[in-house]
């Protein structure tokens, strides 16, 4: 009879503890440009937001980190980082720095941050690694279930201006290193 008094118990008491639901994976991203703070989210879990938080490698030797917010209604990102970095393979720690030697292509920049609060079809908001000297150096400081967390700066132009932008204090948690 003990054996069943005990036995039960320890049914019961296993029945009745709850697991915690584990809290969703969020990636997210902060940086200040010019002295303005831009920061924002991405739950992992939710696939029909149409963000996109990645680093993935655009050609062999050449990644991108690339995060999305908030799409215009015609898909334009209405804030976003896309920066080129150059490397054979994603290190912990190292710098890597990728600086336009020469004027390129705008259509085709190295390296873009828009910078919008209402729409992205505004250009004066738009800042693209288009001149001589522009820059951005990403640090991925953490790789873990494949993704990544890290840091970066950068100066870019704006096309219509030439206008500089700095960009400071730039981080990334739990972005998602594409296969």
């Amino acid at each position: 009879m003990p054996l069943r008094l005990v036995c039960f118990t320890l049914v019961v008491f296993l029945f009745s503890c709850s697991k915690n639901p584990t809290e969703p994976l969020v990636a997210s991203v902060s940086f200040t440009a010019n002295g303005a703070s831009y920061s924002w989210n991405e739950d992992h879990s939710q696939s029909a937001n149409y963000l996109t938080m990645d680093i993935y490698m655009a050609t062999p030797g050449t990644y991108h980190l690339n995060i999305t917010n908030q799409f215009t209604g015609n898909l334009i990102a209405q804030r976003s980082v896309d920066l080129t970095f150059l490397t054979a393979a994603l290190t912990t720690n190292t710098p890597f720095t990728y600086t336009v030697a020469v004027a390129v292509n705008p259509l085709y920049p190295p390296h873009q941050v828009v910078v919008a609060t209402t729409t992205a079809n505004d250009l004066s908001v738009v800042y693209n690694g288009y001149d001589v000297g522009d820059f951005a150096t990403l640090t991925i400081t953490s790789i873990h279930d494949q993704m990544a967390d890290g840091n970066f700066t950068a100066r870019l132009t704006r096309l219509s201006d030439l206008a500089k932008i700095t960009i400071t204090n730039g981080s990334f948690q739990n972005v998602k290193i594409m296969p």
